[in-house]
């Protein structure tokens, strides 16, 4: 609170210590729903991570939108700097709404949808045996109308059908309904007019990984009004970035910046971890012969790499085991830099975008994960 008063620029910064203390709610009501799901996506990283980063991103939005709000009441109706105890007053039922019941109905909506989530992933995986999908009664003592006509109606859909992409439990405040999975036969009327999801809760968070959608009032109509526009040294890149660019939140390298690169610590951290965790270990791929080795060098050169999603890059450092063996192998290379060494590459992405793992064997026969990268051009390396 002090910091607002005292000057704190909420149009473009979040502040770390409530970005912190939010997200770390809301990964709590993740962490709840998924393991409340028949299976939990136990060994699904890469899910995951999608989860987690969306709520990091969902909480600075909050956070930001609580602090601009916050800022509007400091001035009187003269301009002039209202007394603290008075602004506190004026603000207190921002904050009250904001980190109280309404946070709390926002950990609860967590746990719903992750636990929805968690739930897709299984009907994604056995769709072979059971392709259909059936809207089940809530268990709210409270139903709601909007949702109760399916359950009613006993409406059964392929798993594939587009209906559910922004129709399905879990979008709309507070929903307990379910959907389970059968082999019995598609029933939809033919003139069945869904009811319009919640704002913010128009997605599928089993498909895309974002517990809320980034149509929710928290987050910006359009790219140029986002806090990460305004933001001090990204102007001119974010202008080039957002001509006839579709808003994205959840893949946006600036705001990904915003949020990670002002965080000295960070990389600090995760190269002490990595150190203490990988540095001597090593790394094995299913359709790759032999160890690949992690040294001090490799936990270094993927650090300082630059990439488009330069935070997430770096986690990934953390999972690298994972991450290798769910990547694609795609063949040795020639390093340009040193006739005697072969590089390999494995395909992977971030956010939906290709990136690559180097590893290079030398002649000695050591086999060193080396980096990553986020060009194309790499490919042009590989051995034809």
């Amino acid at each position: 609170m002090h910091k607002v008063y005292n000057g704190f620029d909420t149009s473009k910064e979040v502040d770390a210590t409530l970005w912190h203390e939010v997200q770390r709610v809301i990964n709590e009501g993740t962490v709840e729903g998924l393991a409340q799901a028949k299976t939990p996506p136990s060994h699904d990283t890469m899910f995951y991570r999608e989860l987690r980063h969306s709520n990091e991103v969902f909480s600075a939005f909050k956070v930001h939108t609580m602090g601009v709000e916050m800022a509007a009441k400091l001035l009187d109706g003269d301009g002039n700097l209202k007394p603290f105890d008075k602004w506190l007053h004026d603000v207190s039922g921002i904050t009250s709404h904001q980190v109280g019941s309404w946070l709390r109905t926002e950990y609860d909506m967590a746990v719903i949808r992750a636990h929805a989530a968690a739930d897709w992933r299984e009907f994604e995986r056995n769709k072979d045996i059971l392709p259909n999908l059936r809207w089940m009664p809530t268990t709210s003592p409270e139903p709601e109308s909007s949702h109760r006509r399916y359950w009613q109606m006993k409406l059964t859909l392929p798993i594939d059908d587009p209906f559910w992409n922004e129709h399905h439990p879990g979008d709309r405040w507070n929903c307990k309904c379910s959907l389970e999975a059968t082999d019995e036969p598609v029933n939809c009327p033919d003139d069945l007019e869904p009811a319009a999801p919640h704002r913010g809760l128009e997605n599928n968070p089993g498909k895309d990984g974002h517990t809320f959608s980034d149509r929710h009032p928290y987050f910006p109509d359009k790219c140029s009004q986002c806090f990460a526009y305004r933001k001090s040294g990204f102007r001119n890149r974010l202008k080039a970035w957002f001509t006839n660019r579709q808003k994205d939140c959840y893949n946006c390298p600036f705001i990904d910046g915003c949020l990670y690169g002002t965080e000295k610590g960070e990389i600090k951290d995760i190269k002490k971890a990595a150190r203490q965790t990988l540095q001597g270990s090593s790394l094995s791929h299913p359709n790759f012969n032999g160890k690949i080795a992690v040294s001090r060098r490799s936990i270094d050169e993927w650090t300082n790499q630059p990439h488009i999603h330069y935070a997430e890059k770096n986690r990934m450092l953390l999972y690298i085991d994972d991450v290798l063996k769910q990547s694609k192998y795609l063949g040795p290379g020639d390093d340009k830099t040193d006739g005697n060494v072969t590089i390999h590459l494995f395909e992977t992405s971030i956010r939906g975008d290709k990136t690559w793992i180097i590893v290079k064997e030398y002649t000695d026969g050591n086999t060193i994960l080396y980096s990553i990268s986020d060009s194309a051009n790499i490919l042009k390396s590989l051995r034809k």
